[in-house]
Parts: C-alpha cells; structure tokens; sequence
C-alpha cells in the first residue's frame, strides 16, 4: 500500500494497471506494487495523465437517483427496493479531488449500450475473442458520444488476448484473468482465466469488459490521474469498487441483457464468489457497490470518492 503522499512514476504506472476480481474462489488477483517480490517491466513509464489535466469539476449536485429507486427494465421486471444509504455530497470544488467527487461525468444518465452480443457462454477461444471484440466495441460507441461532449479522447483502447495466467504490458507483467493498463491512452488485456469463466456465466463477458472499460473511464475523466495525488492510500481500492459499480450499472442498461429475476439471482451469486483483498474490499462493499450499480440513475451513482473511508475499507 502506498503511504507517502508522492508516488514515484513507476510505481504509480504500476498502481494504475487495474486488474478485475476474480470470479473462482482458486483464482487469486494479484497487483504487483514496488515492495513485492513480483516481475515488472524495468522500463514501465509513469502513469500518463489525460489531456486536458483534470477537466473542469461540475457544481456540487445531488444525483438524479439519490434514494437510487428500483428501475424496471426494459422487460419489465424491477429490482427489489434498496436500503443502501445516500452518497455523501462533494466536499472539493476545485483540483484533483473535485475530478474525484464532481466529476463532470457524474450528472450524466448511465448510457444505453445497443447492439451488443446476446448475454452466451462462449464455446472456444475463437468465439470467446469475437465475443470479447463485440462487448468492447459496443461499450466504446455507447461512451464516445459523452466523451466527446467533455472534450475528452474518444480513442478506443486495443483489445489483446494471453494464454495462461499472466501477460507482459507497457505496465509491467501482471497475472489475472483481465487487466487494463494505462499507458498510451489505454489498453485492454484478457487471459486464459477469463477464458474458462466465459465458458460457464452468460454474462461472463458483459461483465468483464464493463468492468476493465470502467477503467478507461476513469482515465480519460483524469479520476486516474487524480487519485494519485488526492488518495494514494484508499485510491486503488475506491476505483475498482467504482469500475464493479459501473459495470453493474452497463449491465442494466444494455439492451442486449433481458434482465430478469435469473439474472439477478446470478449477479449476487457473482458478487459472492468476488476475492476479498486490499484492492477489492470486503464481501459488504463488494456486494454494496456490485449492487447499487443495477439502481443507478446517474454515473455519479457510483461516486465512490465521497465515502467515508469506513465504508470502503478493508475490514
């Protein structure tokens, strides 16, 4: 864990190579940092910042869902009523923490993701691959269009594929089922261990590439680069419960995912099998900030960065 209030830049391009939880209980994340025994490039570049710095914060609203009411879907079915409590408003109007807990991204309606592929468990690598494609594409065309309305980069990250546990990247080797590392505007990477899940869960797929592309999110809104200096301490743990959130939040909102009472029943199911760790919280925030992306009205709905620090911590 990061303790100093100045990260150095390697170990920061480290820190923000964000890995997705795990969906087997046998299959652990691991992030290697600076006083770990794991490999990393030697070359790994510091994390680059978005351009545009930070973005100009929003004035510090209430979110359009504040008691995040149950939604009905398209199907017509409706979550069960919440009890979750509202997210506290923004403290900071002005810097890096103002990009964390106002981002301009936050009003903003989730957006609908169209076209995307019916919700399958895929049967070989070569279907996994198009499936993996398909999701990722779909997501970017949904999220483009705010992008460009912040004047934000609308590049798509590359998508790449690893056999077995672990890959090299721009930002050091990392092993995990996916992982997406920062640097020259993003990159997306998905193994193996990503592989054998896709072929059991139908939303398998959804969920993995929501997740990773919550990270992407999160660097061209400038949340990455501002967590680095605004909270290196609870910062890779509050970003992953967002990009779990957001996810979430993509799920509900994908035309393409009918989702019913099944599915509600297998993304807590999900939630239950998530590793508790230091970056991905207990299983009360995982399953919390995994749930309330279903009711989220607003992206601010998975605001993270106003929580007290009880709240997301480890326990």
């Amino acid at each position: 864990m990061v303790t100093s209030s100045r990260i150095p830049g390697v170990l920061v391009a480290v820190l923000f190579v964000v890995v997705v939880v795990v969906l087997a209980l046998s299959s652990a994340t691991h992030v290697p940092d600076a006083s770990s025994g794991a490999t990393t490039s030697p070359t790994a570049p510091a994390n680059p910042r978005p351009s545009g710095e930070y973005g100009p914060p929003l004035p510090v609203d209430a979110s359009a869902n504040p008691s995040l009411e149950a939604i009905p879907t398209h199907t017509g079915f409706k979550l069960p009523p919440s009890d979750f409590p509202p997210i506290p408003p923004a403290a900071a109007e002005l810097g890096p923490q103002a990009v964390l807990q106002a981002n301009t991204l936050y009003a903003h309606q989730p957006p609908t993701l169209s076209g995307c592929p019916l919700p399958a468990t895929t049967q070989g690598e070569e279907e996994w691959h198009d499936a993996v494609r398909h999701q990722w594409d779909c997501v970017h065309v949904a999220w483009a269009p705010l992008f460009a309305a912040q004047g934000w980069s609308t590049s798509k990250p590359t998508v790449h594929f690893y056999p077995g546990a672990g890959s090299e990247s721009p930002c050091g080797y990392f092993e995990a089922p996916a992982f997406y590392c920062s640097v020259d505007g993003g990159t997306v990477y998905f193994g193996s261990e990503h592989l054998k899940m896709a072929t059991s869960w139908e939303l398998s797929v959804n969920e993995m590439v929501n997740h990773e592309y919550s990270h992407h999110i999160q660097l061209v809104s400038g949340i990455s680069g501002a967590w680095g200096e605004a909270a290196p301490e609870s910062g890779l743990l509050r970003s992953e419960l967002q990009a779990i959130c957001w996810s979430a939040m993509m799920t509900f909102h994908n035309q393409s995912v009918d989702f019913d009472h099944e599915d509600w029943e297998s993304w807590n199911q999900r939630l239950q099998t998530m590793r508790e760790s230091d970056a991905h919280g207990t299983r009360e925030v995982l399953v919390e900030w995994g749930t309330r992306g279903l009711y989220a009205g607003t992206v601010g709905d998975c605001n993270t960065w106003t929580t007290p620090e009880l709240a997301v911590a480890l326990g």
